[in-house]
């Protein structure tokens, strides 16, 4: 075998720097994509962290309600029963405020993600005071109603204000079966 020349070295030794050179910077490209990745994933891992954080935040905070619920369940009814207590309350505590029921239509009862509940859409005039009283009395959280919509405007008498709201009553259908146990 003869012995390579000067420029056959020079051209070997540029050779394998070049195949050196690419060789490392493929390594540093794995390198920088394999941190990348890692970083993705610690990011990703902080933020489901995060998340978890404020699950247990908000199943800690809605402990004390769900004993207040356990404590005073919602009424057992049926829909035309809590439509008609819906009614009937509406009407005892908008005279015991001395304001004046105007109109009151019962809609169909919703199920929705809140529950079963009976729905009343009225129109109530009276002094502003009342209407405030009207709104305390009517929202008692034992009662298990609640406002879902409503508006107050001026009345063309001064004192007076014009309100108009949407009322539900919560209550829980009567079991055709055994008892539920509810958590």
């Amino acid at each position: 075998m003869r012995k390579p020349a000067k420029s056959e070295l020079r051209l070997l030794v540029i050779f394998g720097a070049a195949v050196f050179l690419a060789l490392n910077l493929f390594g540093v490209r794995a390198w920088m994509a394999r941190k990348q990745a890692i970083a993705s994933n610690i990011a990703q891992t902080r933020t489901a962290l995060e998340e978890a954080k404020s699950w247990i935040i908000a199943a800690e905070s809605i402990q004390s309600a769900q004993v207040w619920m356990r404590e005073h369940p919602a009424p057992v009814n049926t829909s035309d029963g809590a439509s008609t207590s819906l009614l009937n309350a509406v009407r005892a505590e908008a005279e015991k405020a001395g304001i004046k029921v105007v109109e009151e239509t019962l809609m169909p009862p919703v199920t929705g993600s809140a529950g079963n509940a009976a729905l009343l859409q009225t129109k109530l005039s009276g002094p502003f005071a009342g209407v405030a009283r009207f709104l305390f009395e009517l929202q008692s959280p034992v009662a298990w109603r609640a406002v879902s919509k409503m508006t107050i405007r001026s009345d063309s008498e001064p004192p007076n204000v014009v309100m108009d709201m949407e009322i539900r009553q919560y209550y829980v259908p009567p079991s055709t079966g055994g008892e539920s146990t509810g958590s």
